[in-house]
């Protein structure tokens, strides 16, 4: 089985770049939305807010930006052209992300994609929903977003944590885990995470000793986490499960230190939220040794992603000049992690699902485009199947009204009734050596 490292040295001119970037992006990075829009009416806008601390916040807009260049080389779609209308956000702050995503909408955009989290997800639909646009996530995982009333206007091309959640504890018990304590973030993507793995976990007769919920902030600098560590850790539970993102995970397992000792070191469980390296480098060495995790990724041996992703790291590299939006990243994305270009993957798919609809559809009304998306993506009965790269012969079907199967970059897109996708594929992560490395992939269904 091909391994994938994360290296832990990292040369300092990278974090002398980071810093300086950081400083940068103060200064450089878009403010306004309004400034450099275009106002040409004959655009199809499709808005998307990133949220800029997000490791994959880069790779989605480019993903999304190539996608949108791709299509536009070749024609567009109804004779129009695409244009992404990107927002930024730096922290997980809703209210000004709802205001961001209000201002898309009144500049024309009738598709949004959204970053950053299912919270922010599920705040942005709140504004999407009543305007009557479109929003897909090609990143945010919560079974509530299964849930929502949208009138069928709520789409994700990244599988639902139900699958995350279920297979993290199926897998805990085969290692003959018995006992557990949950440390989850107190938003949609924690509580539901949290949520299923402890449903399976005790269907499984397993047992969790103690629970404790991390409140949804913005800055955790002045955070006391010792008692939310001693709620769990002094239970002295096999398994700790923590469903934080990376920063903060990294805190807890400092802060509960002391218990580990010679007589009790718990199995660590991650969630993709950890799989990056604000985690890997903030947490002392010697207590995650041996921790596992889970993290979505593209379909392995997957033509259409490896033909993707030899275009998109060209793209990459000639994308990286874009000092605003690559300064307002994260420590780790600069350094990557394997799963990265996968999110990017997710979001490109989510543009040509968006694109071929609005094919079918023969509109860009989307109450209309909506109704395409399981047409143009699921295999439907005497649907043509179209790869990575036929976007000319997928135009040209559905132009005759004939129906087409697109097989995404990201795998194979087949919608279910909430909009989600059926299958997708985790890497098993494990820190080894101060290093992420792959331990095995499971896939779905």
């Amino acid at each position: 089985m091909k391994t994938r490292i994360i290296q832990v040295f990292v040369p300092l001119l990278i974090i002398f770049s980071f810093i300086a970037a950081q400083q940068a992006f103060s200064q450089t990075a878009p403010q306004s939305t309004t400034a450099s829009r275009s106002v040409a009416s004959e655009t199809i806008k499709i808005g998307i807010s990133i949220v800029t601390s997000d490791p994959t916040g880069t790779t989605q807009l480019q993903g999304a930006r190539m996608a949108v260049e791709e299509i536009n080389a070749l024609g567009g779609v109804l004779g129009k052209k695409l244009e992404v209308l990107p927002v930024y956000n730096e922290t997980r702050n809703y209210p000004k992300a709802q205001a961001l995503v209000k201002t898309l909408i009144d500049e024309g955009a009738k598709y949004i994609i959204t970053s950053g989290g299912s919270g922010m997800t599920m705040k942005a639909a709140e504004i999407t929903i009543p305007n009557k646009a479109m929003l897909i996530t090609g990143s945010s995982s919560s079974p509530k977003i299964s849930e929502l009333e949208d009138n069928d206007l709520v789409w994700r091309t990244v599988p639902s944590d139900a699958f995350q959640g279920r297979i993290a504890a199926v897998y805990m018990d085969s290692l003959k885990v018995k006992t557990a304590g949950i440390i989850y973030l107190d938003n949609p993507y924690g509580n539901e995470l949290a949520r299923t793995f402890r449903e399976t976990f005790e269907k499984r007769r397993g047992k969790v000793l103690a629970t404790a919920k991390l409140p949804d902030m913005t800055n955790y600098q002045n955070f006391d986490f010792k008692p939310l560590v001693d709620q769990v850790f002094s239970q002295k539970p096999q398994l700790i499960y923590l469903v934080t993102f990376g920063e903060e995970s990294a805190k807890i397992v400092n802060t509960a230190k002391s218990y580990f000792t010679g007589g009790y070191k718990p199995q660590l469980l991650g969630c993709d939220a950890n799989y990056n390296n604000d985690f890997l480098y903030g947490a002392e060495q010697s207590l995650i040794e041996g921790m596992q995790g889970f993290v979505y990724i593209h379909p392995q041996n997957y033509p259409n992603y490896e033909k993707f992703n030899t275009a998109f790291e060209t793209y990459q590299s000639k994308a990286s000049s874009d000092a605003g939006e690559m300064s307002a990243t994260s420590l780790a994305s600069l350094l990557g992690a394997v799963s990265t270009n996968s999110y990017g993957a997710t979001c490109y798919d989510a543009i040509y699902s968006l694109a071929y609809s609005i094919l079918k559809a023969k509109s860009v009304v989307p109450m209309e485009v909506a109704k395409m998306m399981r047409l143009v993506a699921n295999d439907n009965d005497g649907a043509t199947l179209i790869n990575v790269g036929e976007f000319t012969k997928a135009a040209a079907i559905l132009a005759k009204g004939g129906n087409i199967n697109y097989e995404g970059a990201s795998g194979s897109l087949e919608f279910n009734d909430t909009g989600d996708v059926t299958a997708g594929t985790y890497i098993i992560w494990k820190i080894k050596d101060g290093k992420f490395v792959e331990a095995n992939t499971i896939s779905f269904p």
